[in-house]
């Protein structure tokens, strides 16, 4: 299975090309005419592209807004605040090098500091 990403305006470009150098396909909602776009915008593209979302933004994770088969999958990063970009995607690009990243079909998965967590949607 090829994992796709597609990352939302709060992740850092430098993550595009960390994912890349990986080997996946992503797309940044920036560069793919998303600027400014809903949060529904956002995760109906991603879900029509078969992509992961990923985002810093907690809403994706509320299943009231975005019940199941809303996402193809949802990976929300809660990292600090005052965490760089350099920092966002070093967390990211850890992540996604220790875990089966086809295991994040179908599941919101929040990343934070140290452990992350997994619920099927």
């Amino acid at each position: 299975m090829t994992v796709k990403f597609f990352l939302d305006e709060n992740i850092p470009n430098s993550s595009v090309k960390a994912l890349r150098d990986m080997g996946y396909e992503v797309e940044h909602a920036r560069t793919a005419g998303f600027k400014g776009s809903s949060d529904d915008e956002i995760a109906k593209y991603a879900k029509e592209q078969k992509a992961i979302l990923v985002s810093r933004d907690l809403d994706f994770g509320n299943i009231l807004w975005y019940p199941e088969g809303s996402h193809h999958g949802v990976l929300i990063i809660r990292l600090p605040y005052d965490y760089t970009a350099d920092q966002i995607t070093k967390k990211l690009k850890e992540f996604v090098e220790k875990i089966e990243v086809e295991n994040l079909v179908g599941h919101i998965t929040i990343l934070e500091l140290g452990r992350y967590r997994m619920r099927e949607i």
